[in-house]
């Protein structure tokens, strides 16, 4: 009798054991693998120049009606950084030829002039360049106010950038390389995205009378001596000025190289 009983709880454990092995192969097998699970893509991410090049093919497929692969964007100024931005860019058309899309940033404020076409409107845009529009050639690279230019703001390169411009609309006396405007102030408001004329711009008062200015003597690259000298009277980048050692009570003349600057002569 114990014999049997022994029998029957082996019997019983064995079963036992043979069902949970079952039921967790069952529930391996019912569970979803995490391999099997596609993993998710990741975020698209690029430099801020890739951004805005993909935001503008985009934009200019969208606007125009075609698809994106036909949109081609002239090489970007390789002189001009392109800032990572905060907001999405706004773009728009700012001149009479559709070539010309113009990029801004809300913050931080910066804006970029691209060049485009059309792939497959190419050749309809040629023809009708021959007849209404000047030549390529008749496009030239100019200085453009790149954020609202207000009177009486010293400018730096960081307020204009180059932006090609239709030759034919372009209004005289265009400045067109940025060592144009240092050491300048504008004398009336200009909008972003306009070029910018040697009238809107004059050299900014550097020195002003009575301060004590460094003036040197020599070569940079030399021998060269340095002072601090009274100016006399108010200058202006490049002009000359009459300066007066306090020590000696002696009259010299500088021309304004800087801000408090001059160099004697």
């Amino acid at each position: 009798m114990n014999h049997a009983l022994q029998m029957l709880c082996r019997l019983l454990d064995l079963l036992i054991a043979r069902g949970l092995l079952l039921g967790l192969v069952v529930w391996l097998f019912s569970v979803p693998s995490f391999a099997a699970n596609p993993a998710k893509p990741a975020s698209p991410s690029g430099s801020p120049q890739e951004v805005l090049q993909s935001s503008v093919k985009n934009w200019v497929a969208q606007s125009r009606k075609v698809s994106a692969d036909e949109v081609l964007l002239a090489p970007l100024d390789a002189r001009v950084k392109v800032l990572a931005c905060d907001k999405p860019l706004a773009m728009d058309v700012p001149f009479s030829s559709a070539e010309t899309v113009r990029v801004r940033c809300a913050r931080p404020a910066w804006q970029q002039f691209v060049r485009v076409s059309v792939a497959s409107k190419a050749p309809a845009i040629q023809a009708q360049a021959k007849v209404d529009t000047p030549p390529e050639s008749a496009k030239r690279w100019v200085l453009v106010a790149s954020v609202p230019l207000q009177r009486g703001m010293v400018l730096n390169e960081t307020h204009v950038q180059r932006a090609q411009v239709d030759a034919s609309v372009m209004p005289v006396n265009v400045l067109e390389q940025t060592t144009e405007v240092l050491h300048a102030e504008v004398v009336r408001d200009v909008r972003p995205g306009v070029p910018l004329r040697s009238q809107d711009i004059r050299p900014t008062v550097l020195v002003k009378r009575g301060q004590m200015v460094l003036m040197s003597v020599g070569q940079p690259q030399g021998f060269q001596i340095s002072a601090r000298v009274e100016a006399m009277q108010d200058g202006r980048f490049g002009e000359q000025i009459k300066l007066k050692n306090r020590d000696s009570g002696r009259e010299l003349s500088g021309r304004v190289q800087g801000p408090n600057q001059v160099m004697g002569l």
